[in-house]
């Protein structure tokens, strides 16, 4: 996608380790696109997905230009370089995602050429991070447990359900749902995928969707309509995030839209206090 030379370039073997550095002083912030780098970072889809600004061992800003287009760590000078070279070109990402206020600088000269192809704005998505085992709330049991190859059946129309919801669109279009279902999967192969699990049915689900350093970012969260508002969500919750910690990583974390009141109801009683704010936009 970028020029070999210059201050913007191709992430490539001899620079993904400078660049997983960047990326890693804000795990947190940067869970989602750290861990497509640090997956593709021994594979030809590097420099097809990834690029940098500025100098090979301290760069100022990386961009993931994959499915989703995401900047990580960017300085403003990056970031105008990022929004600059891509304003000419056709956009591929399905979704611009990251920091809120990085967003915002990129956006000022990307939108120019992107902004009426977006579908939603989502600008307020605060940022949550579960606070220590010691100061998580007691709360009774909901039976969550990892999601087993036996339970695929009932976990794929529950991820399908959530996806319908937080994405607005169907996962079942284009393909008939085979990529869905084979993401499906491989979650719950990776036991990555965590469920509340009755008669065959699935009433919570949630999955690990991003592990980059000490961080794992949740997302999926779901819960079956007919069992809002009893107290499942923020219980599911709780067993997740130490379940998450003793099977994946130390700190768990996820984001919300602002607009979400129960869920963002849910997620504090559980634990989660906010760090940062990110925004999305779906085209």
């Amino acid at each position: 996608m970028f020029r070999r030379g210059g201050r913007l370039r191709a992430v490539r073997p001899g620079t993904v380790d400078a660049a997983l550095v960047l990326a890693l002083r804000d795990p947190v912030t940067n869970a989602l696109g750290g861990a497509r780098l640090r997956e593709t970072a021994r594979s030809a889809s590097l420099a097809q997905e990834f690029s940098l600004v500025g100098d090979d061992r301290l760069p100022e800003g990386v961009l993931w230009h994959g499915v989703n287009l995401s900047p990580l760590s960017a300085t403003p000078r990056a970031l105008d370089e990022f929004g600059t070279h891509l304003a000419g070109r056709p956009r591929r990402a399905s979704s611009v995602v990251g920091e809120r206020a990085a967003i915002e600088r990129l956006w000022e000269t990307l939108g120019r050429s992107w902004d009426r192809e977006v579908r939603e704005h989502r600008w307020s998505q605060p940022l949550l991070l579960a606070d220590p085992p010691a100061l998580m709330p007691s709360l009774p049991g909901a039976g969550l447990r990892a999601a087993e190859p036996q339970d695929a059946a009932a976990v794929f129309p529950a991820a399908v359900a959530m996806f319908r919801e937080e994405v607005g669109i169907d996962p079942l279009l284009g393909d008939g749902g085979r990529s869905y279902r084979h993401r499906v999967g491989e979650l719950i192969r990776q036991r990555r995928t965590y469920a509340v699990v009755e008669e065959g049915e699935v009433l919570f689900k949630a999955d690990v969707g991003a592990l980059f350093g000490p961080v794992a970012q949740i997302h999926g969260v779901w819960v079956r309509p007919d069992r809002r508002g009893h107290g499942l969500g923020r219980t599911a919750m709780a067993e997740l995030v130490a379940q998450v910690r003793r099977d994946h990583a130390p700190q768990v974390s996820l984001y919300v839209n602002d607009f979400n009141e129960p869920a963002r109801r849910a997620y504090a009683a559980s634990g989660f206090r906010q760090v940062g704010e990110l925004a999305t936009l779906l085209f």
